[in-house]
């Protein structure tokens, strides 16, 4: 019945006519979920937050009988075994830990010590810390914070960590100990300006009288001047359940004499539900991302059955307009995914941290912004072969498969002839209902014409598993089948997966030559069908029908891109660079261990360390600079650029 609704819907879709308008091309990155790189921390545990220290080691940790710790040197693809630095003490669990490395190096972990009952005067709900000051070694003796009141119903819960550009470090927790006669709850703050050894006395950060905002996460915005806190607010109307929201202040007023009620115009839901459905819930977690962007995680029953599971969002830099929502784990709807997190890693690397039916796994995600096609003259062989010329030695610039369970990777490249455009996918069910079957659609807006409908100058290629290919062009509102036989094509297929490879003459859409220096956009999306139905999977945010959700897509390599060529050596086309505002995008096809952006002067702007083959860069710089990049094998790059 699904699939007799969806070839229904798509033959009306190619028929309708309808105006198309121009619109502003959609903003902000999309994450890519690597499913390769799902492992487990924690075995057991809860509550995991996870961060990378500055000697380049992820730490993370845990509730469990205690507050646990474990590390990973190789960026989370094996962990230590954890170590237990908080025990159980006098029928008191420890609960809910956040870490936080301090500027000069000082890590912390705060908890929440929760009495179990019976609840006795002289056993309090609190918040308290641990000192490490020689990389997680050793721990201090435990730091009093805050203590709430004896009882469950007027404990304390929930600590989350902010250093601030001055050194005070704060903690912010829910506080139901001010409202003994009512079941509400605050927002409350303690400082310390001492590197966690002592603190000062709790203030107000958000309150709305009769609810409970709850389950705090801050940060510091890229601009260094405005602290964001997400929370869980079961207070907006209409909604009956919590929904993951931001309260801010500007780092000015810090709190100061200031809270945030619940009718403020500082008080805001975070998700765009323009383009996210309505998936209220809780637990949210807050971070940034190099470039500016953030990035929220919540738990939520939607789609998922009567169980919580794990999304995540992205929202632009000033934590407002989240969108791109995305499962990271691939899971069951009886699967439980809960009290979650997300770290930000290297130079941009999400790391998504769950509880997954009572152990801690981690998955990494890479945000997107833009698609590259590298100059390359691949083989139309059907086979994944490193180095062939795409964008990533494995061909994986796009990943998807948290949606449907089918991984999928895909890439492009270019030459003065064709698109190249390559996708695997793991599959291990062949199945042909009539003239369906399973199939990957590339879309490209050959035009940047940014519509709402199909429209000239946008183009849908379809490529099946049994090798047919089919194409359309937009063409005021209808999609209106045009000529593929131009295009090459072959697909290889086994038990397990199947690889499609085409090159896409530039005649085809449109061009009598590689458009190097022009705004395109694409987006992909694959068709999975089954015995009873067909799952589709597409990009965050994409609609086939809308060019202006696509993503934005350029050649790089071999001719001029935005002042920057890609670097020729040994004779092999190895690093790709690109500027879209003050933004830098290196893409390499080996790993890169550091970057460093000099004035014209030598003066050094912005130095990194870096891990990995893709590297995203805010330049706080305007005029010449040199680019140098320093590769994990030694050799080095220096690249002028005009900015």
């Amino acid at each position: 019945m699904l699939k007799t609704i969806f070839i229904a819907l798509f033959l009306l879709s190619v028929t309708f006519s309808a105006r198309a308008e121009d619109v502003t091309p959609y903003s902000g990155s999309r994450i890519f979920w690597d499913l390769s790189t799902r492992k487990t921390v924690f075995n057991a545990g809860g509550y995991s937050r996870m961060i990378q220290l500055q000697d380049g080691r992820l730490m993370a940790v845990c509730e469990g009988n205690g507050i646990n710790i474990a590390f990973s040197s190789n960026l989370g693809n094996t962990w230590s075994s954890p170590v237990k630095i908080v025990t159980n003490t006098n029928n008191t669990p420890n609960s809910v830990p956040d870490l936080i490395q301090l500027m000069d190096g000082t890590i912390i972990v705060a908890y929440n010590p929760r009495p179990a009952e019976p609840y006795t005067p002289d056993r309090k709900f609190g918040i308290r810390c641990k000192r490490s000051t020689d990389n997680g070694v050793t721990w201090s003796d435990e730091i009093f914070i805050y203590d709430a009141k004896h009882t469950f119903a007027d404990g304390c819960w929930e600590p989350s960590m902010l250093e601030l550009p001055s050194g005070e470090l704060q903690v912010y927790f829910a506080d139901e100990g001010p409202y003994t006669g009512s079941n509400e709850q605050q927002i409350s703050l303690c400082r310390s300006y001492d590197g966690g050894k002592t603190w000062g006395k709790a203030s107000v950060v958000s309150f709305r009288a009769g609810y409970r905002d709850g389950m705090p996460s801050p940060v510091l915005l890229k601009d260094n001047k405005t602290i964001v806190v997400a929370i869980e607010d079961n207070g907006w109307s209409g909604y009956n359940d919590f929904f993951p929201t931001t309260v801010r202040c500007g780092l000015e007023t810090n709190w100061n004499g200031y809270y945030v009620s619940g009718n403020s115009k500082n008080r805001e839901k975070t998700l765009d539900l323009a383009f996210c459905p309505l998936a209220k819930g809780g637990a949210p977690y807050l971070r940034v991302l190099p470039w500016g962007e953030t990035v929220l995680s919540w738990q939520s029953e939607y789609n998922h059955g009567s169980s919580l599971t794990m999304f995540t969002a992205v929202g632009d830099e000033n934590a407002r307009n989240f969108k791109a929502m995305s499962n990271p784990f691939i899971t069951s709807l009886s699967d439980k995914v809960m009290w979650n997190s997300v770290a930000v890693i290297d130079t941009g690397t999400v790391v998504a941290v769950g509880g997954v039916n009572g152990k801690i796994e981690m998955i990494k995600g890479y945000p997107v912004r833009m698609l590259l096609a590298p100059y390359g003259k691949p083989r139309i062989d059907g086979v994944v072969s490193r180095d062939e010329g795409y964008l990533r030695p494995t061909s994986s610039q796009i990943m998807l498969g948290t949606q449907t369970g089918t991984r999928v990777i895909s890439d492009f490249a270019h030459d003065r002839d064709s698109l190249y455009f390559i996708a695997r996918i793991s599959d291990r069910t062949f199945v042909k209902k009539g003239r369906k079957t399973d199939n990957v659609r590339l879309m490209i807006d050959a035009d940047d014409v940014s519509s709402t409908t199909p429209k000239k100058g946008v183009y849908c290629f379809s490529f099946s598993r049994d090798s047919v290919c089919q194409a359309w062009q937009g063409d005021e509102g209808n999609w209106r089948v045009c000529d593929s036989s131009p295009v090459n094509m072959k697909v290889t297929s086994s038990g397990t997966y199947y690889v499609v490879e085409a090159a896409i003459p530039w005649s085809v859409i449109g061009k009598d030559k590689a458009p190097v220096s022009q705004r395109m956009a694409a987006a992909i999306e694959v068709e999975d069908v089954g015995e009873t139905s067909m799952q589709t999977e597409r990009i965050p945010d994409v609609r086939r029908n809308a060019s202006w959700t696509y993503m934005e897509f350029r050649l790089s390599g071999d001719s001029e891109t935005d002042g920057i060529k890609g670097t020729v050596e040994n004779g092999n086309k190895e690093c790709y660079m690109h500027i879209n505002g003050n933004t830098l995008s290196v893409e390499s096809r080996k790993d890169i261990a550091g970057m460093t952006i000099y004035s014209a002067d030598g003066r050094i702007i912005k130095k990194t360390s870096c891990s990995g083959r893709s590297v995203i860069m805010n330049l706080p710089h305007k005029g010449i600079a040199v680019i140098s990049i320093t590769f994990a094998d030694g050799k080095m790059l220096n690249r002028k650029i005009t900015l």
